[in-house]
């Protein structure tokens, strides 16, 4: 199935974002995802948050219970396993923990928020039966995506409604859009992306007051066809991507200085890429933790490598990786990476961070056992990445990622514990044992 599908996309037609490792790893999340629905379930949405962090997404709601085990319970679900985390700084982190007690027809299971307000070295249970999207967004603030159906038949079927906590999620306040525009990003808000009315639709940048739980687009919107946020930083920073709206529609990152007042933009060219007209491509949004120092991947069709994808190839055949870097805040970005020493792979969001010594950290395999790769001359030459303390279950769980929330606070986890690292190279294994 994977052959066919990239086989297909050899055809012409004009360039897109879609491959073969995009779609069966997003299909694995939301299977993983869907089997995890027990008791008391989250509502899986896709909801584009800028911020420090960003909490992965929990189980959907309505979904039929799964074969429960011999406890009672359905695989995979324990008392204490992990569903997702968030943070907005190395001090304030949160997860969503599955509290269980009893054993066969007597087993109960609950999604609970838990919280630490001293990086992880304790915590307290929030909310009881939690279910929405969890994100951090800014410092003292939560967001929460539910989901519920939509009245108005000419609109969307379902809504995706956000919520705001500022005490640590223990009380919630829906975040309601009110009249007109804003300026600029308030202090202590975020932007995000209002949803889209068709699919592959671009987004309108909404700012978001977590002081008056409100809402509106911002006033000056970039020159581009927004797709996604990367992220908000110090200073008044905001990073996004999207593509040119004239043309041939390139991707391109859009950035702002002064809290979204203003923008700047830079379009990958073909010239860059050295693309063809008829050529595919992934466009990876960019990593960067502080707003200074980022990086981007972008894979194309490899010319000098026309073995194709059939039955008895190699899936990354005809695969060129690019790896621009830029060090002036997202104004400028330079091709990188004549090595070609990092795997060929269509990449996918989340697939890389950069480490607090600026270091360009690299997921590079599709399926577990997962493997990272990692740059420290700026992008040159990659080389597989030994850190020390992350491995075990971690690297087998579907849809491992490393969230970097921050300078200090970078967070992975699977099923059984919670990883940090303070600078995104040494790794410290935790069991998450909340209090009340």
């Amino acid at each position: 199935m994977r052959a066919r599908f990239d086989e297909a996309a050899d055809v012409d037609a004009p360039p897109s974002r879609l491959s073969a490792d995009g779609v069966y790893a997003a299909a694995f999340q939301r299977r993983r995802r869907r089997a995890t629905a027990w008791t008391v379930c989250g509502t899986a949405v896709v909801a584009l948050v800028a911020g420090l962090g960003t909490g992965l997404l929990g189980a959907p709601s309505g979904t039929p219970a799964p074969a429960q085990s011999a406890e009672g319970r359905p695989p995979g679900v324990r008392d204490g396993s992990i569903v997702t985390i968030a943070a907005a700084d190395a001090e304030h982190l949160y997860a969503g923990v599955w509290g269980c007690t009893g054993s066969g027809g007597a087993a109960q299971c609950t999604l609970n928020l838990v919280g630490s307000d001293d990086g992880g070295r304790t915590w307290t249970v929030r909310m009881r039966n939690f279910d929405g999207d969890l994100y951090a967004p800014a410092t003292g603030s939560l967001l929460r995506i539910l989901e519920k159906d939509n009245d108005d038949p000419q609109g969307p079927k379902l809504l995706h409604v956000p919520w705001v906590s500022r005490d640590g999620g223990r009380t919630w306040v829906e975040l309601r859009a009110g009249a007109g525009t804003m300026p600029q990003v308030p202090a202590g808000g975020w932007i995000q992306c209002a949803a889209p009315q068709r699919l592959g639709d671009p987004c309108v940048l909404i700012g978001a007051d977590p002081v008056n739980a409100r809402s509106a687009p911002l006033a000056t919107q970039p020159d581009l066809d927004v797709d996604g946020i990367v992220g908000a930083y110090a200073d008044g920073r905001l990073w996004v991507t999207g593509r040119e709206r004239t043309g041939e529609h390139r991707p391109a990152v859009a950035v702002s200085r002064d809290g979204g007042r203003s923008w700047s933009a830079h379009v990958f060219t073909r010239a860059e890429t050295g693309e063809s007209p008829s050529d595919q491509y992934s466009f990876v949004r960019p990593a960067s933790t502080d707003g200074v120092t980022g990086y981007t991947i972008i894979s194309t069709p490899d010319p000098t490598d026309s073995t194709g994808v059939g039955p008895t190839t190699r899936a990354t055949a005809g695969i060129k990786t690019l790896v621009f870097r830029t060090g002036d805040g997202g104004l400028t970005w330079q091709a990188v990476h004549p090595s070609q020493t990092l795997p060929r792979r269509y990449y996918q969001d989340a697939d890389a961070y950069v480490a607090a010594d600026g270091s360009h950290v690299v997921l590079t395999s599709d399926n577990p056992p997962y493997t990272w790769y990692t740059s420290t001359d700026g992008g040159n030459s990659y080389h597989p990445a030994n850190q020390p303390g992350l491995g075990g279950a971690l690297l087998h769980k579907d849809g491992a990622r490393v969230l970097a929330a921050g300078p200090g606070a970078y967070l992975a986890f699977d099923d059984e514990a919670l990883y940090q690292s303070a600078d995104g190279l040494r790794w410290t294994r935790s069991v998450i044992r909340p209090q009340g």
